[in-house]
């Protein structure tokens, strides 16, 4: 991957993980809300837009939308009490740190923390009333259930007209196109529609 020279890849801050909850919850491929297993491909600042926040990119290296990147970032602590270490807590977990490196004090973050590690993400598109992509690291262990709840749900949830009240036609022996009229209901139903 090119990497812009312009970009700051020597960023590093202390931080204090300890305790802290991690939150549960590009190429112009278009992905589709999901659980992803990502590489995480380049971290770094751009200190033409905002030089106290960190831009992930992230790769996604497993399924249909392998190779697909995303952007997200996260604001550097301004603080030793600053809300965004949950987050900082989130993506150390998600790309493998254990509870007892996380846990041992003020430990530093750079770019070498994370760059060229697996992370496991649930990923939301934009779309109504978001103008941003949303990324949300997970632990492995909270990927995987997440995961797994999810395709139950996926799996369950209707996909169209088979197996509706309707059944496969619209009562004239023509197939449903997926909108049913007021009228294929009430002559489905035998009551004739005026």
């Amino acid at each position: 991957m090119q990497q812009d020279q312009k970009m700051d890849r020597s960023w590093r801050f202390s931080i204090n993980l300890s305790g802290v909850a991690a939150p549960t919850g590009r190429k112009n491929l278009e992905v589709p809300e999901g659980y992803y297993k990502v590489m995480v491909s380049d971290a770094y600042i751009n200190p033409e837009r905002n030089k106290n926040r960190v831009v992930f990119k992230l790769t996604v290296t497993e399924g249909p939308f392998t190779g697909a990147i995303r952007t997200t970032g996260m604001n550097m602590p301004t603080g030793a009490e600053d809300n965004v270490r949950h987050y900082w807590r989130g993506l150390a977990e998600s790309t493998g740190y254990s509870a007892t490196e996380l846990d041992a004090g003020e430990i530093e973050l750079g770019v070498d923390t994370f760059t060229n590690r697996e992370g496991y993400i649930h990923f939301v598109p934009k779309g109504e009333g978001s103008e941003w992509e949303k990324v949300d690291f997970l632990s492995p262990v909270e990927w995987t259930q997440q995961s797994q709840a999810f395709e139950l749900r996926s799996s369950a949830a209707p996909t169209g007209p088979t197996g509706s009240v309707l059944g496969g036609s619209n009562g004239a022996g023509k197939p449903m196109t997926g909108t049913t009229s007021k009228s294929d209901v009430l002559a489905k139903l035998g009551i004739n529609a005026k």
